[in-house]
């Protein structure tokens, strides 16, 4: 059967993986911001509540050119699956600002015939019996998606209501500016494809950002940091989230003691948001090479800790681990040389001195 999956918006690569891992699938094609899956065994419900980049899912009812949108719409079995009232929406991504040039197109060409919501509608109604609309609290809510000159047709069976704003850094007891948002920490998560009473470890896990997203999904964790603060407001944090799964250490990240499957940490960067180079108008010519040599030796540095640490991480890791990286190291050396195999890999632009390298490996 195949499904619609709906993405937010917010990374869609990232968000596209993040299905893929968690519900294992096989074979899918990217139209847009749908994901458009065919699955061999039903949908999980339970992993699908998990997605964090994914805003809903459909039932793929059928897919069509616009111009046998009308004939489709009047053949159809609507009363198959018909529930007591039904709504019809349509998300015409032909209409976004992002799409305009294809929507050029497409007029330019007389492909797009005017798309009434009403008028189809009203094919629906009078193919079920006892037609009811709702358009507040419908029990069937059908939803048709316009990309250039195709139709998609879905009937909605998830939507996701997940309040990742309220887990922001700054809401939390415990905040820290260089806090991963929870949307973000929960797809770097649900990329090793981890499942409930599975062990993930954050050796680097701050004030339990990702340890709070994989415990939320039920899942074991394990957390190190070597500041004695951090820890106190990691467990601060994950407390006031009724976290329970959970072992916090005080405990040097080089050496990894403890068994799990899974890792997901984001990596101590060590240099500030201002990359030591910039703002520096006021300095002579000389005091800029000295700051350039300065960070040229602090990232060599960094990286040297970085090997430590993966070559660490490779003897212990049973499974799969996602690294976030800062953009300025030569991560793709670091993992070779750690004999990791990097499985994808995603950008996330955090300001123009820093861009998050998240490595999916294995």
């Amino acid at each position: 059967m195949k499904h619609i999956f709906f993405l937010s918006g917010d990374y869609i690569s990232l968000g596209e993986e993040e299905i893929v891992s968690l519900l294992d699938i096989k074979n899918h094609r990217l139209a847009d911001r749908l994901l458009i899956a065919n699955l061999n065994e039903e949908l999980d419900e339970k992993l699908v509540k998990r997605l964090a980049l994914t805003k809903s899912v459909y039932r793929l009812l059928f897919e069509c050119k616009i111009n046998d949108l009308t004939e489709t719409m009047k053949s159809f079995g609507w009363n198959s699956f018909y529930k007591p009232s039904f709504c019809l929406r349509i998300y015409d991504f032909n209409d976004k600002p992002n799409n305009v040039k294809h929507n050029k197109q497409i007029k330019n060409k007389k492909i797009l015939n005017p798309v009434s919501e009403k008028k189809l509608a009203g094919y629906i109604w009078r193919s079920v019996q006892n037609p009811k609309v709702s358009l507040e609290n419908p029990k069937t809510l059908i939803q048709l998606f316009i990309i250039k000159d195709k139709a998609y047709c879905g009937l909605l069976i998830y939507t996701n209501k997940e309040d990742f704003e309220s887990r922001r850094s700054h809401l939390r007891p415990f905040p820290h500016p260089s806090s991963l948002h929870p949307k973000v920490a929960r797809a770097l998560v649900n990329l090793t494809g981890i499942k409930e009473n599975e062990t993930l470890l954050d050796p680097f896990c701050g004030t339990g950002g990702i340890m709070m997203e994989s415990g939320l999904m039920n899942s074991k964790s394990i957390g190190y940091d070597i500041d004695k603060l951090m820890i106190n407001g990691c467990i601060e944090n994950l407390k006031h989230y009724n976290i329970k799964k959970y072992r916090i250490k005080r405990q040097n990240a080089l050496k990894i003691s403890d068994k799990f499957d899974y890792a997901v940490t984001d990596l101590p960067y060590g240099l500030n948001s201002n990359v030591i180079l910039t703002n520096e108008n006021g300095f002579r010519k000389e005091n800029r090479i000295n700051k350039k040599t300065e960070v040229k030796n602090f990232v060599k540095n960094l990286e040297k800790f970085y090997l430590s640490f993966l070559k660490n991480l490779r003897k212990k890791l049973k499974k799969r681990a996602v690294i976030v990286f800062p953009s300025y190291v030569d991560y793709k050396k670091l993992l070779k040389m750690s004999r990791f195999k990097i499985e994808k890999e995603f950008s996330i632009y955090v300001h123009r001195s820093l861009t998050r390298k998240i490595v999916k490996v294995s």
